[in-house]
């Protein structure tokens, strides 16, 4: 119960946390395309009047299964041997994959836009970059201080033993 209730945990900590990214990189977008009105339209956008409801819902629903991948993925759920290098990988084909559904299926930009899907893939690939440098480091951090912890339980065990 209390290793579900774990997972159930770092699965919604996922999902808000891409939510809440990807509400701001909407917003960000919508201030900088003002003029660019067919691509409100498409995007559900509504210039500096903010993000459609329906909008909002559907990056929310994106940001679950995003939360998913991630927390599947980054867990010892179902890849147990798997080396964390090809769980980004394969968390980056994923997720690239998963949104290029979402995309499609509500229809976010024209398909044919090449510009878009250029502009979507390079901000894709850059900040899934930084997001993965900041998991990096903040494991590394979490190493460090379990190994001190360990150490200094060590350390406390052989005094009694000597004592």
């Amino acid at each position: 119960m209390n290793e579900e209730k774990n997972i159930f945990s770092v699965f919604f900590q996922h999902t808000i946390v891409t939510f809440a990214y990807s509400i701001i990189a909407m917003t960000v977008t919508g201030l900088i395309l003002t003029g660019y009105r067919e691509l409100h339209e498409v995007l559900s956008i509504l210039g500096r009047e903010g993000l459609a409801y329906q909008s909002v819902a559907q990056i929310f629903a994106l940001s679950a299964v995003l939360g998913a991948l991630i927390t599947l993925l980054t867990s010892d759920i179902i890849l147990k041997n798997v080396m964390l290098l090809w769980r980004c990988a394969l968390l980056l084909f994923l997720a690239l994959v998963t949104c290029g559904l979402f995309i499609v299926i509500f229809h976010w930009f024209p398909l044919d836009l090449w510009q878009a899907w250029i502009g979507f893939i390079s901000f894709f690939v850059t900040f899934f970059m930084i997001g993965l440098g900041a998991m990096i480091v903040k494991t590394k951090l979490e190493d460090k201080r379990y190994e001190k912890l360990l150490s200094d339980y060590k350390a406390k065990q052989n005094l009694e033993e000597t004592k």
